[in-house]
């Protein structure tokens, strides 16, 4: 049976392709439905699914990004809103270009594509096959007042919760996501980010120093002034440091 990950950022969206595919395509299993980029990676690289749905405007990563980090076994189909991507879209090897509103005909010649090429491609026998090294997030989008910046992850120093968005603080300034830390530690590379409180996600390459104080410690990043703490929950991993 194959399986399908639905990534939008727009609840009502979701449910309306999620119903038209169930009409045009019952054999097909959706396996989730994530609503950012983060969010989306983290279920692509758990489940790899063989078909993938996907927006391109979203929080956090955009659907560009997302489909240069998916398997290439998977099938990606774009769904947007906006047509002056297609270009961009079919280079990363993009199966199909929908543009919203979907028509129930329009979808039903995408489905009966990609039930072509997966009759294609199925092998005889499926060959075991080496575990896939994780995919970790490269980089986000965050906000700057009216403006939208491109964050590389390796030059985020850390995130930290603030409200309803994440402050992200880079070499180059700060900016807010959507994004909740949760969400973000799970597709971060945990060689190099390691959430040291509640609410706050600190690189590791940027610790100058750790600062005990009895039972507790003080991390102080470099070049910042700020110290943070680390909380009882997470301060395990500085034991032996």
């Amino acid at each position: 049976m194959p399986t399908a990950l639905i990534v939008e950022d727009e609840a009502l969206l979701r449910a309306e392709l999620r119903d038209k595919l169930a009409d045009l395509w019952p054999e097909l299993t959706l396996s989730g439905e994530a609503g950012d980029g983060v969010e989306a990676l983290r279920m692509i690289h758990a489940q790899q699914p063989d078909v993938l749905f996907l927006d391109i405007q979203m929080p956090g990563i955009d659907g560009i990004e997302v489909a240069r980090q998916a398997s290439p076994q998977t099938q990606i189909v774009f769904v947007t809103a906006f047509p002056g991507h297609a270009l961009e879209a079919f280079d990363t090897g993009a199966v199909d270009y929908l543009v919203k509103p979907i028509t129930m005909a329009r979808l039903a010649a995408t489905v009966q594509r990609l039930r072509t090429r997966s009759a294609a491609q199925r092998p005889a026998s499926l060959p075991v096959q080496a575990p896939q090294p994780a995919r970790h997030i490269k980089w986000i989008k965050a906000s700057l007042g009216d403006t939208v910046r491109l964050v590389m992850v390796d030059d985020v120093v850390l995130f930290q919760a603030d409200g309803k968005c994440t402050r992200v603080v880079s070499s180059g300034g700060e900016a807010l996501i959507r994004t909740p830390l949760k969400t973000l530690i799970e597709g971060l590379d945990p060689q190099q980010f390691a959430q040291i409180h509640r609410s706050t996600i600190v690189n590791l390459r940027e610790i100058d120093r750790i600062e005990r104080q009895g039972a507790s410690m003080l991390l102080h990043l470099r070049g910042r002034r700020e110290t943070y703490p680390v909380s009882e929950a997470y301060g395990r991993q500085f034991r032996q440091m």
